[in-house]
């Protein structure tokens, strides 16, 4: 949501600024020749006059602003993902953290450590790294004799992270393609 807030509050700000400057001008215009400027607003003016506050018309423009307004409230407390797993500190005042692109990196650094392994794909959610790793050769029975040891050096890297709520490890190696 992050990537639409910045957007979205650009525009709005634009909007107000905008708003504001044909205000003031108004206002001038106004004071100085007892006429609208930039926007015919006296009809606005004597048309808000003369409606009631219980009018259809207002009735449903509330409903529409309120809507929309709750639509806009409930997407800003939706949870945001996650991008860092936090690590164990031994203090509290300590807050140390990955980001899930640099937990990949790492992972892949270890699967890549492999003799046998010529590349990974790896996967990170919160709850779950998926490691899927190449053999550099095309046999399926080498990629299943180097499961184990990918599987080992990934976990040993997982390990030596320590993080708080360390995800739960899948892993699969792959022949190489012909």
């Amino acid at each position: 949501m992050r990537l639409v807030n910045r957007p979205l509050a650009l525009i709005l700000a634009a909007a107000l600024v905008a708003i504001s400057i044909i205000l003031i001008v108004e206002v001038i215009g106004f004071a100085a020749h007892r006429s609208p400027l930039l926007v015919h607003w006296s009809t606005w003016y004597q048309w808000g006059g003369k409606t009631r506050w219980d009018a259809f018309v207002v009735r449903v423009w509330s409903a529409i602003l309120i809507a929309l307004g709750a639509l806009v409230l409930i997407l800003e407390l939706k949870p945001r993902r996650v991008t860092r797993l936090s690590l164990r500190s031994g203090d509290d005042a300590t807050d140390a953290a990955v980001t899930r692109r640099g937990l990949a990196g790492t992972l892949r650094a270890a699967a890549t450590g492999i003799d046998g392994i010529s590349s990974a794909r790896i996967k990170v959610r919160r709850r779950r790294a998926s490691v899927t790793a190449a053999s550099a050769a095309r046999g399926r029975a080498a990629a299943t004799a180097l499961t184990e040891p990918v599987t080992q050096a990934v976990r040993d890297r997982l390990d030596s992270l320590d993080l708080r709520h360390p995800p739960r490890l899948k892993v699969r190696v792959v022949p190489r393609g012909r």
